[in-house]
């Protein structure tokens, strides 16, 4: 009896124990299987994540390939030789007579297509893949390896009244596997030129005849609409084919001379402890009286336009009759600053950008309107459209800052140009006066200096003004003001 009850225990604990051991296999099979499945997962993730990373360095490099693109149109030295002169240069001549990228008639440079772009560098041809992506030389070097530029393309633009398409394609990852293709357009701003580094009305002063127009140019032309009243011949600078191309201010030359100054007076010119009749020794580069013919051109930066620019891109300043700015336009008591503190730059590169300074009236300018700002900084550097009189003081030293002379008559090229270092330099940039500009003490600019009204010394007739002409402004590129624009609403993404 004992036995046969034994026998079905002992079975029903084998019975028990392959149960426990099937479900222990079961259990350890599903384990397997869900590691399986979370390391595939996880392997796709990582995929999935390089995959997404990749292509958004691809999306950001050729987002900044577009921007550097952008970049040559607003600054010559930037632009590869390679296609500087060819298409991002000013090609036309707008009805003003000034460099552009439209013609007269409206035309835009660029005129290709998709299909037959003006411009193209595949990275598919060995050379150009050299220009776009070397790491050393290459114009895209920035990248540092990141990304690959695959393509640049620029063709006109698809809206009429625009410049151009820029097309960029940038890959990323083993081989560039990741692509992505950014295009925008751009459309140019019609950028007033300045095609004389010193611009006025008159020149001078009778009451100050002894030593009244110690003012010159270097690298350019002086226009002045009326009469001008100069020192002694022998201190005004000879133009010569010849002259060194230096940094040197006249002062410091055993002989006045330089290449490219040439005066023209629309009246008389008059020189200290000189009768009007004796001409003997007047050098030839003077030459008065050409109005009416051929004529005197003063470059004119119309009001209204240059306003709403500075309310876009830069900074207007209402003015009292104190010569305190106030920011945004609007004079508000307790608000007001000094000119020179709204001017002043701690040193090359601090640009203040286009600042507009407005009427008193906030009305285009008049004789009954101008208030009078003084300036008295060490240095500033921007575009400083000025509609008042203007009292500059030469600060204590100014600041050195590298330059490029005008190309040699007849050529255009950026190699062509001298780079000097100028020294003491007060303004970098340009002031554009409605008014008149009273100076005392030995100024330095380089860039230009323009008065509606009267260029004069203001203290005892020791003061000197000097402008070395920044010949890019005659190319319509003015610090401070943007030469294209991204067109709103033009920015395409394509895989």
């Amino acid at each position: 009896m004992n036995r046969r009850v034994e026998r079905p225990v002992q079975t029903k604990r084998r019975d028990e124990r392959g149960m426990a051991l099937l479900a222990v296999l079961m259990v350890v099979f599903l384990l397997t299987l869900l590691g399986m499945t979370s390391m595939q997962l996880a392997g796709q993730e990582v995929v999935g994540a390089s995959a997404l990373q990749e292509e958004r360095v691809a999306h950001h490099a050729a987002e900044a390939a577009v921007d550097l693109v952008m970049g040559w149109f607003h600054d010559p030295t930037l632009r590869p030789q390679e296609i500087g002169t060819t298409w991002f240069a000013k090609r036309f001549v707008n009805a003003q007579g000034d460099p552009s990228y439209v013609d007269a008639q409206g035309h835009a440079q660029f005129v290709g297509t998709s299909a037959a772009p003006d411009v193209v560098f595949d990275a598919a041809n060995l050379l150009h893949d050299r220009l776009l992506n070397d790491p050393q030389t290459g114009w895209f070097k920035s990248l540092k390896g990141l990304a690959k530029i695959l393509k640049l393309r620029v063709y006109g633009a698809t809206r009429p009244g625009l410049l151009c398409t820029v097309e960029v394609t940038a890959g990323a990852g083993p081989a560039s596997r990741v692509t992505k293709t950014v295009s925008m357009e751009f459309g140019a701003y019609a950028i007033p030129a300045l095609h004389a580094p010193l611009q006025s009305g008159a020149l001078g002063s009778e009451a100050v005849q002894a030593r009244a127009g110690s003012v010159f140019a270097h690298w350019g032309e002086m226009v002045v609409r009326g009469r001008a009243y100069f020192p002694r011949p022998e201190e005004i600078p000879v133009k010569s084919g010849m002259a060194p191309v230096n940094g040197q201010a006249y002062d410091e030359m055993g002989q006045r001379e330089d290449r490219w100054l040439t005066i023209r007076l629309g009246g008389e010119a008059y020189f200290a402890q000189l009768p009007i009749e004796a001409w003997s020794g007047v050098p030839l580069n003077v030459h008065p009286h050409q109005e009416p013919v051929p004529g005197i051109k003063v470059d004119q930066w119309e009001y209204a336009s240059l306003k709403r620019m500075a309310m876009q891109f830069g900074h207007v300043y209402g003015i009292d009759r104190e010569g305190l700015l106030y920011a945004g336009g609007v004079v508000q008591p307790g608000m007001g600053r000094p000119a020179s503190e709204v001017f002043a730059s701690k040193g090359p590169g601090d640009h203040r950008g286009l600042v507009f300074v407005d009427t008193l009236d906030g009305m285009p300018p008049r004789f009954d309107n101008l208030g009078t700002i003084v300036l008295d900084q060490d240095y500033a550097e921007g575009t400083f459209l000025v509609n008042a009189h203007v009292l500059w003081k030469a600060g204590s030293s100014g600041r050195a800052v590298p330059a490029l002379s005008p190309p040699p008559e007849g050529q255009q090229s950026l190699g062509a140009r001298v780079p000097v270092q100028l020294s003491g330099i007060h303004l970098q940039g340009v002031v554009y006066a409605a008014g008149d500009v009273r100076f005392a003490g030995h100024l330095k600019v380089y860039g230009g200096v323009v008065a509606q009204g009267t260029i004069m010394e203001a203290a005892n007739g020791s003061g000197m003004l000097e402008v070395w002409y920044n010949h890019d402004l005659r190319e319509g590129l003015v610090q401070g003001l943007p030469v294209v624009f991204a067109a709103p609403g033009s920015w395409q993404t394509k895989m």
